[in-house]
């Protein structure tokens, strides 16, 4: 069959889990709370949506990722993909992924060790698998998606129905290349790259200015379709900051002040805090709305359900620093717009 990058979601009540990133206890914990049996069967016939962001960062990526392909099959579980997830698919190994590829193991685990490490034999299906599944998930009162519905590259992914996900990827990225290969900055990148790149990976001090990287960084956000839907496009930031393993000089931009549409947009991806504190991670200040349970956008009718849980590896490196009830693995319920955590606490959202 065709590879179908939008998918039809049940007519069910559902609960739509943020970003797990492989924090599989939580997640376990979360299920409890929500009624679900071990293997995601719901008595009064929920079903389970995830935003993406299954893999990356937590102790158990193999294990998340296992229970959802068992879940899936029983048709219990849907799924869009995250950006971490197509890092897999695109063979990209970044800041997280040392449970996957072994060329980050060295580097990722002095954040994220120990973890669970995928299975050799097992990579190629998982893969195949992974890339089966949807960008995009809607019924007439729902969209899911990663992290930006637009409209535009949604019209570009149409005209490449039939083509396969990582195909599609891939040759959008020759695209981009060629044009950011063409451009009049390409060469101040290319020397940034050379000298710079290695300084930009230390969190304790700020590189030199890297415009150029900035501007390249810009331009991948948008070119690429794919990467637009499930990362989200970007601006110039303001100055340098520290997020995802180095130094940015872009920063994301808020695509749902734009969003005109009736129909609301459920997300992951931005890192949202509860209950914001001094410690709350940075990298997301000022872009979500500081009430915690609020609805954002134009029409109000955008919701991140991502609230950390991915950063929960820091309260277990720094204790001293971070406390685990910062990070939490949330799920909206719908039709009830009721937040439900893993720590079993429940909030209505507005």
């Amino acid at each position: 069959m065709p590879y179908q990058y939008r998918q039809t979601l049940p007519r069910t009540p559902l609960d739509i889990i943020g970003d797990i990133h492989g924090e599989f206890a939580a997640f376990q914990a979360l299920l409890h709370h929500l009624g679900y049996r071990d293997n995601g069967h719901h008595p009064q016939g929920r079903r389970l949506v995830f935003v993406g962001d299954l893999c990356d960062r937590g102790p158990d990526s193999p294990a998340m990722l296992d229970w959802f392909q068992q879940a899936h099959s029983q048709g219990f579980a849907q799924m869009v993909l995250g950006n971490h997830e197509l890092n897999l698919l695109a063979n990209d190994p970044k800041d997280g992924a040392g449970w996957f590829f072994h060329s980050r193991a060295q580097q990722d685990a002095a954040n994220y060790a120990p973890w669970q490490h995928q299975a050799e034999h097992r990579k190629a299906a998982l893969t195949a698998w992974l890339s089966e599944q949807p960008l995009l998930l809607e019924r007439p009162d729902l969209r899911i998606v990663h992290a930006a519905w637009l409209p535009q590259h949604i019209e570009r992914l149409e005209a490449a129905k039939g083509e396969s996900l990582v195909a599609q990827y891939h040759r959008f990225d020759a695209e981009q290349d060629h044009r950011i290969q063409s451009a009049p900055w390409y060469a101040d990148y290319c020397y940034e790259q050379e000298h710079y790149a290695a300084l930009a990976h230390n969190p304790h001090q700020v590189p030199p200015p890297m415009p150029a990287t900035a501007q390249y960084d810009l331009e991948r956000s948008r070119l690429n379709p794919i990467r637009a839907l499930i990362s989200g496009v970007e601006r110039l930031a303001d100055a340098p900051f520290f997020a995802g393993g180095r130094w940015r000089g872009t920063t994301r931009c808020p695509w749902w002040d734009d969003y005109h549409a009736d129909t609301p947009v459920i997300i992951g991806h931005y890192w949202r805090s509860w209950q914001p504190s001094p410690a709350a991670l940075p990298a997301e200040h000022g872009l979500l709305p500081p009430q915690s349970d609020a609805w954002h956008g134009a029409r109000h009718n955008v919701f991140c359900v991502d609230f950390s849980i991915g950063g929960s590896w820091r309260a277990r490196k720094f204790p001293q620093q971070y406390q685990p009830e910062q990070f939490r693995l949330t799920a909206l319920r719908w039709p009830e717009k009721e937040l439900v955590f893993n720590n079993g606490e429940r909030a209505p959202t507005r």
